[in-house]
């Protein structure tokens, strides 16, 4: 058994722990939660910034990739503009055309030409030459093929074959704009 004076010094103490126990079984909520509460939030500017930064990256990529192939184009332009002759080119290519007529045994009855305006189909500068010719088959054919191997930038569009031995050629020759 317990002695009374124990008995009276541990009832005045009694608020003393009981204090404690409240503050402990309370302390979580107060302490804790705030804490939680502030992760959660540290947690979801992260992933904000964590997106933000991928976008970033992804657009960086993006960017380059575009800038690679802006450059590929650039170089393919250079590339091309340095091949197509400029429109001063056009009286020798017709004389090589007559030349190669001569060789096949092709009459030129005519040539004619005009330089249309870059259209949303064709945006580049070219002449359309069009030959009105008279030549057997075999003479239209080595001559056209002979057309073909010219070291220049030329189109055949169209071969019409008349009865009476004649041949109409479209051409279109693409010069620098």
């Amino acid at each position: 058994m317990m002695n009374p004076k124990e008995f009276q010094r541990l009832k005045e103490r009694a608020p003393f722990p009981l204090l404690i126990t409240i503050i402990m079984f309370f302390a979580p909520q107060f302490l804790i939660e705030p804490q939680v509460e502030n992760y959660e939030t540290t947690g979801k500017a992260f992933d904000a910034v964590l997106r933000s930064v991928n976008d970033s990256l992804r657009q960086r990529n993006q960017e380059r990739s575009l800038r690679d192939r802006c450059e590929a184009v650039g170089r393919e332009m250079a590339r091309l503009n340095a091949w197509l002759p400029p429109e001063a080119y056009l009286p020798t290519l017709i004389e090589q055309v007559n030349a190669l007529a001569g060789i096949f045994g092709v009459n030129l009855r005519s040539v004619t030409y005009r330089f249309p305006g870059p259209s949303p189909e064709s945006p580049t500068r070219r002449v359309d030459i069009h030959l009105a010719l008279e030549a057997s088959y075999q003479a239209m054919r080595g001559f056209l093929q002979a057309v073909e191997g010219l070291p220049s930038p030329l189109v055949l569009t169209e071969v019409v074959a008349n009865q009476d031995r004649t041949f109409t050629v479209s051409v279109q020759h693409l010069v620098k704009p």
